[in-house]
């Protein structure tokens, strides 16, 4: 069923966790995105019936062909090899503590000062969450934490996340942080700009996320401490 809807598209569920946006083809992409073209001006309604017939996924009055749909690889972060640290400034003090606790490894501590705090479809604390994991997806040192906010989060919220743990982010954050490993300060700059535009204040979160892996990174630190083991991705298109 459509649940949100944001214009002609908007956020779809497939059974219990199988979130993804339906957006227009220019849309800015994440990685819950299915881009089709020619949504058309047909404005989404909420509870859109959602089945897929087929190859056919059929949203509403929309049929969508999946044959030969592809997959965009550029929302897999690459491996990190930089020493630049992203331009964050200071989170609200609301936030404070529990980034400072993910800056320290302290995964447990963070979630719960983190999870679902802020303003936002996906409030900002969790995205905070997905900035940290994605950087650690793509230093090599997993973290996972969708389970232990499972209970805090919204449904969105916990969907993005899990794709964060698997080092799959927003594209304007993935371009923001191959800027970051390629040590190319002008390129950071202006990478980081375009991604603070990204949702209500899910861009920001996310670099305050990236800036506490940073740290964490920088501090010696092998991996962040958590008792959390990977909950059940949802569908990532």
């Amino acid at each position: 069923m459509l649940e949100i809807a944001l214009g002609a598209g908007g956020y779809a569920r497939m059974g219990a966790d199988g979130w993804f946006l339906v957006a227009p083809a220019r849309a800015p992409f994440g990685p819950l995105t299915l881009a089709v073209a020619g949504l058309g001006r047909v404005r989404a309604e909420p509870g859109w019936p959602i089945r897929l017939a087929g190859d056919v996924l059929e949203i509403g009055p929309h049929r969508i062909r999946l044959a030969g749909v592809q997959e965009a690889r550029s929302c897999s972060v690459t491996a990190l090899g930089g020493t630049l640290a992203p331009p964050a400034g200071p989170p609200p003090a609301t936030l404070l503590s529990g980034v400072r606790a993910l800056a320290t490894g302290d995964v447990v501590r963070a979630v719960a000062l983190l999870a679902g705090r802020g303003e936002g479809l996906t409030p900002v604390g969790d995205d905070v969450l997905a900035g940290f994991a994605g950087w650690m997806a793509a230093a090599g040192a997993p973290v996972p934490m969708s389970r232990l906010a499972r209970d805090r989060s919204p449904p969105i919220s916990l969907a993005y996340l899990r794709c964060a743990e698997r080092g799959e982010l927003p594209v304007a954050a993935v371009r923001l942080v191959d800027a970051l490993a390629a040590g190319d300060r002008a390129a950071v700059a202006r990478r980081a700009r375009v991604l603070r535009r990204w949702g209500g204040s899910s861009g920001r979160g996310l670099i305050w996320g990236f800036a506490a892996a940073v740290q964490l990174r920088s501090s010696g630190a092998a991996s962040a401490s958590s008792n959390a083991s990977l909950a059940p991705s949802p569908i990532c298109v």
